[in-house]
């Protein structure tokens, strides 16, 4: 369906909605059921039903039905009261009724024999128990949210207190600010990925198109409640799998309310990160400031209210860094001192002497490589390739300010860089009680961030994630009306936009590369015209052995526009629910190594580049200028589109008082990425090339063809196939066995988001952004091509996205075909399903035992390789590298395929013209998820709230995190080894948490005044006695099992490799963690597969996880009443109290040479302990 005719059926669809019939949508609102009985308990038709909100004054009526039974839908959240009057029955009202968000709380009244002028009040307390509804859900309230001490105050961090929530990183919080943007909502729900939930702020969509990654996270003090939904989910959610974050925001009421406050963080008050204790590098600076004010009340009483608010954070913290660099005489070519940690020199080989090449005499028998190491291990001046010693002078890295480890002197650099950043946002909100029938809201939010540039070697070049230089501002509008036409049909209808422009900035922007570092003037002048975009900056250097810090450049806009119509018509026992969801995401986005990446390892100096082992090095062999692999990028910034579409049907019958019955279904057209000029391409692996025009390669005809946009083969419009016939069936059951016990049951199936990969979009598509390879090698690293110094002799090839179709084929001929779409592929879903007890027992305590499971079928596997070597070709071995006749000599133009010569190996892939073909998605992807989760309430008379979490679960699969560079390293799992065989992918998942505890509580201290003690002594004392409370929270869980890696991997050709298991050993070792930092396991149990063959490891290992968490904090607060309508708090906090570390995952990867870092664990992944005080002033 093209965008203008989506647009006319959409506001089609809404007018028609809005004259026919009106609209609900409970999910992002509350509502009160109840039946009215007599003292016998016979049901009592007809009488009048009263609603009115505590706050705002609103009112609803209504009569009860037949059965007695009535309804108020659509209720804001908040506290209420309903009365019910009937001739001859005493009048009955329930005070104090809280409504939560997607919640509904029962009100059963019993009528009284007597005058209606008498009055009968009941106390409501906070419902615990749950009867209505058969998801799995828990209620993060106000108080929670203001009281439970959240680092960074990002709400999103609570959801981590609810059963089946595990963090995908880090577990001290995530800060917003200071790091990857996109970490706040890095969140993993009922097993499904951090990135393929949902979060709803005012029943509007919160995540970007991108990759589905949260961009809005508002201000504690902005929010009413929040939800965290994590199984089983009614019909109105969609476009989601796992779970729903569901957030009302604040709105104001008849009374003025406001507060200032100020949250002071320093590093006076912080404790010392573990291994800068261990390397004396002392504690980092940190300051931090959060303040901000707000305020709300009534416009007009009972009819008109605001609410609004701004919050700054203002953050700057040192950074603990520890790296390897060059030591200084290496500067000079000089690796005398070049040492293994055995004190044995590691030579370095001179790559111009390997036998058999050039000038150079043959190989000695039964060797195919051989080279004469630098007299000294030096290497003469005269050798050195003056591109390569103008980077090494630059300087792209520090030198060494410490010895580091013995005789490699590895970790030789320590410094304490700096990040942070600064954050503003602001919040407000309209709402206007229009009538008993309309109501009417709207809210403003705007969040502008920017993080600061981490450069850990002070030399003005910034590090990559996590800590990129970069700016966002969120804004967002959200307009919302419900409109009652009869107490039985409601009408609710929500749009809102959201815009988000995101800059990543790079090191050094517009520099010449012929004037800084003596590169050929051809890339200072081709180079713009490529990018379509920005100046040049600083090539990406990397450099085997030796850390080094680079920037990507990003410019991003994003727009989205949504609108939702829904629908309910209460009929006796059933409320019948419709509903429609249409999104409109547009994006335009930019993104490459403007300077080109360059790659140096010991390949080109080592003594054999197929097997290094132990000698050659990285930094010798950019001072040579042969490198291993090399990049530039030319662009072409796309203009992209996706439009969404949900239907859904629902029923909730009341069967009974005590059984609810809900049954719906939804229908979804997720929509595919569309691009304004039909910059796009998908693969077809059936068809004959048509751009080598009939040739063969060894007698076989060659497939694998780019599809465009109006192609027989590409008839539809867009990045890949749509799907029409996506149907979510969706049934839970509630039933009350008494008044203490309810029983639930659910399930249902739940559609992903189109796209869940950050790249999977076509900004990524290779047509827009085609790869330019540096040919520093075209051996795997046995002889060097191309120096440094003239690194694209034969220029560069724009992105072909913007030429016609014959020539775009024919340019991508030769080059890696990365994130192409197959034209037709299956779309992924999780199925769901549900069962649980609750049980309310004496004293305010709910207990709530609950399996949940979840299956995941089609998943994205990310970058899926449709062209690895067929292994039955393994065999051949060395075979593989022989050089043969290219039969694409004179067709290419750039890359290896451009030569008279090629691999062997290279010709005996599925799809041989292209040097790889992989999808962004891989929907071949399956995950199990089982789970018992448990949780214990307690609500306390006097004030306050006890929460335990529990969680044993087991996730299964051949999947792997698609948020990797938001992970921090843990829950890592590598590739799949052989894409052939999926099968022996599944594995424990990468974030499988096994146990998994969380404690949370804030309650009000029974001291001072009115309290069970300290009560007495004069106004002073009472007033220093008095208005106490303790919360906080604590997290204890096992740690994630670890991935284990090979190298070398000489297999190439497109696998990825896992060490051998040695049978009969035990790779588990016992003791502290403090114990195991220089040996996590027994690393001897695992070794390197012999030279193309494959490893017998799975995926992640079945015994071994890394280190678990172990977290307390702790907030006291004091509340002192200064008048009246006044009231200073004041809170000191402790994040970590115990200062318990968690180390980081240790290197898990294998080699032939002995590592010295293997096993060894040197990173502390989250904070030492924090403290924190603030003071708020509340009127």
């Amino acid at each position: 369906m093209q965008r203008n005719s989506l647009c006319r059926f959409a506001l089609f669809t809404a007018l028609a909605a809005i004259a026919a019939a009106p609209g609900f949508s409970q999910a992002f609102y509350g509502s009160v059921v109840g039946t009215v009985t007599d003292p016998s308990g016979g049901a009592l038709t007809g009488a009048a039903v009263t609603l009115t909100n505590a706050g705002t004054g609103e009112r609803r009526q209504t009569l009860s039905g037949s059965g007695g039974d009535y309804q108020f839908l659509n209720l804001v959240p908040g506290t209420y009261r309903v009365q019910v009057e009937r001739t001859g029955f005493k009048r009955a009202a329930h005070e104090n009724l809280e409504v939560n968000i997607s919640g509904t709380v029962r009100a059963d009244i019993s009528l009284q024999l007597g005058d209606v002028t008498q009055t009968v009040e009941v106390q409501a307390a906070a419902p615990l128990l749950r009867t209505e509804d058969a998801n799995l859900s828990q209620v993060v309230s106000s108080r929670a949210v203001e009281d439970l001490p959240v680092n960074g105050r990002n709400i999103l961090n609570l959801t981590a207190l609810v059963p089946g929530v595990v963090p995908q990183g880090t577990t001290d919080g995530n800060a917003i600010t200071g790091k990857n943007i996109f970490a706040a909502g890095n969140y993993q729900i009922g097993g499904g990925a951090a990135n393929q939930g949902a979060v709803y702020y005012d029943g509007v969509p919160a995540n970007s198109a991108l990759g589905n990654l949260v961009n809005m996270v508002p201000s504690p003090d902005a929010i009413a409640e929040f939800r965290v939904q994590t199984n089983s989910n009614n019909a109105e959610f969609g476009r989601y799998a796992g779970g729903v974050v569901n957030i009302s925001s604040r709105s104001g009421s008849n009374q003025y309310h406001g507060s200032a406050y100020e949250y002071f963080r320093n590093d006076v008050l912080n404790a010392t990160n573990f291994f800068a204790n261990a390397n004396n590098t002392g504690k980092p600076a940190f300051k931090q400031n959060q303040y901000g004010l707000n305020g709300g009340g009534p416009i007009k009483k009972n009819k008109i209210f605001f609410f609004a608010g701004w919050e700054a954070f203002r953050g700057r913290e040192g950074s603990p860094f520890i790296g390897t660099v060059p030591l200084p005489e290496m500067y000079n070519g000089d690796f005398s001192n070049f040492r293994n940690a055995s004190n044995a020199i590691i030579p370095i080989y001179d790559p111009l002497t390997q036998c058999g090449t050039g000038a150079n005499g043959a190989c000695a028998a039964g060797q195919t490589i051989q080279r004469q190491v630098f007299p000294g291990n030096i290497i003469p001046k005269s050798r050195f390739d003056p591109v390569g010693y103008a980077l090494a002078a630059f300087p792209l890295v520090a030198l060494p300010n410490q010895p580091g480890d013995a005789f490699t002197h590895n970790n030789n650099y320590s410094a304490l860089a700096s990040k942070g950043g600064d954050n503003d946002q602001v919040n407000g909100r309209l709402d206007y009680n229009v009538s008993e029938k309309l109501r009417l809201f709207g809210r403003f939010s705007r969040w502008h961030s920017t993080n600061l540039p981490f450069a850990p070697f002070h030399n003005g070049i910034y590090a990559n994630d996590p800590y990129a230089p970069e700016e966002f501002t969120t804004t967002q509008g959200v307009l919302g009306g419900t409109y009652l036409i009869t107490p039985t049909l409601v009408l609710d209808l929500r749009a809102s936009y959201i815009r988000f422009p995101y800059i990543r900035s790079q090191s050094y922007e517009n520099i010449s590369l012929s004037k800084t570092f003596g590169f050929p003037q051809y890339m200072d002048e081709q180079l713009p015209i490529i990018h379509s975009g920005p100046g040049t900056s600083i090539p990406s250097v990397g450099i085997g052995g030796y850390t080094t810090a680079s920037g990507l450049h990003i410019l991003s806009t994003e727009n989205d526009y949504l609108l939702t119509p829904n629908l309910s018509w209460v009929r006796g026992k059933h409320t019948l629910k419709f509903g429609a969801d249409w999104r409109d995401m547009q994006n335009g986005y930019y993104q490459t190594f403007d300077g080109g990446t360059f790659t140096f390892t010991t390949a080109l100096t080592c003594q054999n580049a197929l097997n290094c082992g132990a000698s050659g090095n990285g930094f010798a062999s950019m001072l040579l200028g042969f490198g291993s692999s090399g990049t530039e990028t030319a662009f072409s910034r796309p203009w992209e589109s996706l439009h969404y579409q949900g239907y859904y049907a629902q029923d909730v019958w009341q069967a009974t008082p005590r059984l609810t019955v809900t049954a719906g279904i939804r229908w979804e057209i997720p929509g595919v990425w569309r691009e304004r000029y039909n910059r796009l391409a998908s693969f077809n692996p059936s068809e004959l090339n048509p751009a080598l025009k009939g040739k063969t390669v060894n007698g076989q005809p060659i497939y694998g063809a780019l599809d465009f946009p109006g192609d027989p083969n590409h008839a539809f419009n867009g990045w890949r196939n749509e799907h029409f016939r996506l149907f979510a069936p969706r049934v839970g059951i509630a039933y009350r066995l008494n008044d203490k016990t309810v029983i639930r049951t659910g399930g249902g199936i739940y559609y992903l988001p189109s796209t869940t990969g950050f790249s999977e979009a076509p900004w990524g598509l290779s047509i827009n952004q085609l790869g330019n390879p540096w040919l520093a090698t075209l051996d795997s690293g046995v002889t060097p091509y191309y120096p440094l110094s003239n690194p694209f002799p034969n220029g560069f090839t724009p992105a072909p996205a913007n030429l016609p179709r014959d020539q775009a084929q024919l340019l991508m001929v030769g080059t890696s075909l990365g994130n192409i779409p197959l034209g037709s592929v299956p779309y992924p879903y999780q199925s769901q399903w549900n069962f649980s007890v609750q049980r309310q027992f004496w004293g305010g305590v709910a207990v709530d035992a609950a399996y949940a499971g979840s299956r995941g079928v089609h998943l994205p596997r990310g970058n899926q390789n449709f062209d690895a070597l067929p292994t039955t070709y393994l065999s051949m071995g060395t075979g593989l590298n022989t050089q043969v006749a290219n039969p694409f000599y004179g067709l290419v133009k750039t890359g290896t395929l451009s030569q008279p010569t090629v691999q062997q190996g290279q010709l005996l892939l599925p799809y041989p013209e292209y040097t790889g073909v992989s999808e962004g998605g891989g929907y071949v992807g399956n995950s199990s998820y089982h789970a018992l989760q448990m949780k214990v309430e307690r609500r306390f008379s006097h004030g306050g709230t006890v929460l335990a979490a529990y969680t044993f679960s087991k996730l299964l699969g051949d999947v792997a995190s698609r948020t990797g560079w938001l992970d921090s390293g843990v829950g890592a799992a590598p590739g799949a080894q052989n894409p052939y065989n999926l099968r022996a992918e599944k594995s424990l998942a990468g974030f499988d948490s096994r146990q998994r505890l969380a404690l949370s509580y804030a309650v009000d201290l029974p001291i001072g005044k009115d309290q069970k003690f300290l009560n007495g002594g004069n106004g002073a004392v009472q007033k220093f006695t008095s208005g106490w409370s303790v919360s906080g929270t604590s997290t204890f869980q096992l740690g994630y099992p670890l991935a284990l890696t090979a190298s070398p991997n000489v297999t190439g050709f497109g696998y990825g490799l896992r060490p051998n298991v040695t049978p009969g050993c035990n790779p588990k070792l016992d003791g502290p963690a403090q114990s195991r930092l220089n040996g996590w396991f027994n690393f001897s149990c695992f070794t390197v597969p012999a030279a193309y063959a494959l490893g017998s490891e799975s995926a992640t290992d079945p015994v071994l996880r890394g280190p678990g968490i172990n977290n307390f904090n702790v907030s006291l607060l004091k509340k002192t009443t200064v008048t009246e309508r006044l009231k200073l708090e004041f809170r000191g906090e402790a994040y970590n109290l115990f200062n318990r570390v968690q180390f980081g995952p240790p290197n898990t990867g294998i080699t032939t040479a002995a590592n010295p870092t293997t096993g060894q664990i040197r990173s502390q992944i989250n904070n030492p302990r924090l403290l924190q005080f603030a003071l708020k002033l509340l009127f």
